[in-house]
């Protein structure tokens, strides 16, 4: 995995699980609905969580919260509780859950999920432009670009730079303010690791936890540090540009948007 991966996936978890810890949301007593279409009797039984909240728990950037808090390493047994259809909570150890889409799978035609209680990401954190289809508004989006490096005057290593923007897209004044708010102080003054991600990150391509995964950061490296923090509402015209294409947004996703900058440093051994 080359060094800015690392760096966006380590800011990525950062922003998504401190930075935006209060923006957790819970439902609770919700049915699920058997997908036999996804599923694959004897061994694996899938169940689909019947949301109708707005914006969609399992829409692109959002998911199912995976721990307890964000300091945890293993996997949560807080935030998702499964009844069976007597409202019996069933054992953690009988099902697996995959975060991303909002799904029960259990192994046994025995266990019959019905309902479930969980907590879930109401800011989705995307690292691409929002279009019509991608996700429901607030929108928050990671755009790591220039990149500079310099050394010391004395002695190896060397410091990295990288500018960073996140462009927040929220449905009104009011909560604009509120998102850009926790980030700005969850960014100002602050820093966070720099993880290697040896055996992957917290969520594995099936939207289930990995297991496998560990904290490691990278040897001879400092923390990522968030340096010349800058926040500016942004008014601009519909029109904007996107990777030299031009890209056309709607009066919804400009009326309530905000810009934070800042510079993504780091120093490294040589």
């Amino acid at each position: 995995m080359k060094n800015l991966r690392r760096e966006d996936l380590s800011l990525n978890h950062y922003i998504k699980n401190y930075a935006l810890q209060d923006f957790i949301e819970e439902e609770k007593d919700i049915t699920l609905s058997y997908l036999s279409s996804e599923s694959s009797p004897p061994t694996s039984y899938v169940y689909e969580i019947n949301s109708t909240m707005e914006p969609l728990p399992t829409s692109k950037g959002r998911g199912l919260a995976y721990i307890d808090n964000p300091s945890d390493v293993t996997e949560q047994s807080n935030q998702v509780t499964v009844y069976d259809s007597e409202g019996v909570v069933i054992s953690g150890s009988n099902y697996n859950i995959d975060y991303i889409d909002g799904r029960v799978i259990v192994a046994s035609s025995a266990i019959v999920p019905a309902a479930i209680d969980y907590k879930w990401h109401y800011v989705a954190l995307v690292d691409e432009w929002p279009v019509e289809e991608s996700s429901e508004l607030p929108i928050v989006v990671v755009d790591i670009s220039r990149t500079a490096k310099r050394g010391f005057q004395l002695g190896g290593g060397k410091f990295v730079s990288r500018s960073v923007f996140l462009h927040i897209f929220a449905f009104d004044a009011s909560e604009r303010d509120d998102i850009v708010e926790a980030l700005y102080n969850g960014l100002y003054l602050k820093s966070c690791a720099y993880q290697i991600f040896t055996k992957g990150t917290m969520i594995d391509w099936d939207g289930r936890f990995n297991s496998d995964y560990e904290y490691t950061t990278i040897s001879g490296s400092s923390n990522l540090k968030f340096d010349n923090v800058v926040s500016e509402n942004i008014t601009s015209p519909l029109m904007s540009i996107v990777s030299n294409d031009y890209t056309q947004l709607t009066n919804l996703r400009n009326k309530f948007r905000n810009r934070i900058s800042f510079d993504l440093i780091h120093w490294e051994e040589a």
